[in-house]
């Protein structure tokens, strides 16, 4: 099953729904704004990715500025707890492919096409 992760306001991520439902792809969409993630979620989407965490979390958002010193010290289940509490520090949009067993960052209609 495709797991699309979104937030308001998010113009990639408007782009990959748009995508997604253009190409007729079954999948689920959470706006980890409207619904608080879980440990699950986040340690699923981090078993697919390459390098961990660095795939999933902006280094440009706001709150990794912030707690910048504190994020690199915290141990994994100590930043899940993070991005759980403070979901605007990911990148989006997420997709999580548990057929594949990979994750799609962000939104480029041509790396998407390859994706699916």
């Amino acid at each position: 099953m495709l797991t699309i992760y979104t937030s308001y306001n998010c113009a990639s991520c408007k782009k990959a729904m748009a995508w997604l439902h253009k190409h007729g792809i079954a999948h689920e969409e959470y706006n980890f704004f409207s619904r608080d993630l879980n440990d699950e979620e986040v340690r699923n989407m981090l078993k697919f990715t390459t390098t961990g965490f660095e795939d999933i979390v902006s280094e440009r958002s706001k709150i990794y500025t912030r707690y910048k010193d504190q994020i690199i010290d915290m141990k994994t289940s100590e930043l899940i707890n993070f991005i759980i509490e403070n979901p605007s520090i990911l990148k989006r949009p997420i997709l999580v492919d548990d057929v594949t067993k990979s994750v799609k960052v962000g939104f480029n209609e041509e790396d998407l096409s390859e994706y699916i």
